[in-house]
């Protein structure tokens, strides 16, 4: 086991979060292999050997932490992921989540996660890229505060700083 995550940092009113395991490759395999879930994603071949060697390799690495996000009744609902450090700032991404995950649940996985980064691991920014096609995480990354910040051909690169997110998280809570 990695051994990297201070899991006390990563539980919520409606989700945990916990370090990847082993045992949680097939889990992991049948989420990326989904053909729905993982359309906007590298594409990954269901080899549960490779699962495993890329969970091991995930442990001796010092700059990425892997999540496997669980609901309240400790059920496995989703994935996600900090990694591509660059100076101040993370990178978030393999956010996948079974059906049926209601709002909250989403809602609090991306928070307990982003707020991970930024309190716990220290950091001022996050980076990620989205699919142009992918509409849906377009839209809720906007709602987030996030910016695009330049683009490739297949991908909208975006950028929010700490204190962007926790003004509009606050903005979200007033309304609510």
């Amino acid at each position: 086991m990695g051994g990297k995550i201070v899991p006390e940092k990563l539980t919520g009113k409606y989700v945990t979060l916990r370090e990847v395991t082993i045992d949680d490759a097939e889990f992991i395999l049948s989420l990326r292999c989904d053909e729905k879930k993982s359309r906007f994603l590298h594409k990954t071949d269901y080899n549960i050997e490779k699962q495993i060697e890329y969970i091991n390799r995930y442990y001796e690495i010092s700059d990425e932490w892997y999540f496997i996000i669980l609901n309240k009744k400790t059920e496995q609902i989703g994935t996600y992921r900090i990694y591509d450090v660059q100076g101040d700032s993370f990178c978030i991404g393999s956010w996948i989540l079974v059906d049926g995950v209601t709002p909250a649940e989403s809602f609090e996985s991306d928070y307990l996660l982003r707020m991970y980064g930024f309190d716990v691991l220290g950091f001022k920014k996050i980076h990620f890229n989205v699919c142009k096609g992918n509409k849906k995480v377009i839209a809720y990354h906007k709602m987030m505060g996030a910016r695009i910040i330049d683009e490739t051909e297949q991908d909208l690169l975006w950028e929010i700083t700490r204190d962007e997110y926790l003004n509009k998280i606050n903005i979200i809570k007033t309304a609510l």
